[in-house]
């Protein structure tokens, strides 16, 4: 949740890396071994990564295919 605040990415959309092995949800870093100073890789979920630039794709779409009304009648 910490990461959260500063990467811009919900928990589950979360991957942590510590000595080259996915980190589960449930693991505190402390009991994996993690100390002051050692690497720990976050990365974005791919599958979560793909959804979000399908459904990106799928509203530029929808967009695209829609008539624009260039005034706003009242």
């Amino acid at each position: 949740v910490m990461l959260s605040m500063v990467t811009g990415l919900e928990p589950r959309e979360q991957r942590l890396l510590f000595k080259g092995k996915e980190r589960e949800d449930t693991d505190h870093l402390h009991m994996v071994g993690v100390r002051d100073k050692d690497k720990v890789l976050l990365l974005e979920d791919p599958a979560l990564k793909d959804m979000k630039l399908r459904a990106a794709r799928a509203v530029a779409a929808q967009v695209t295919q829609s008539p624009r009304q260039p005034f706003i009648q009242v």
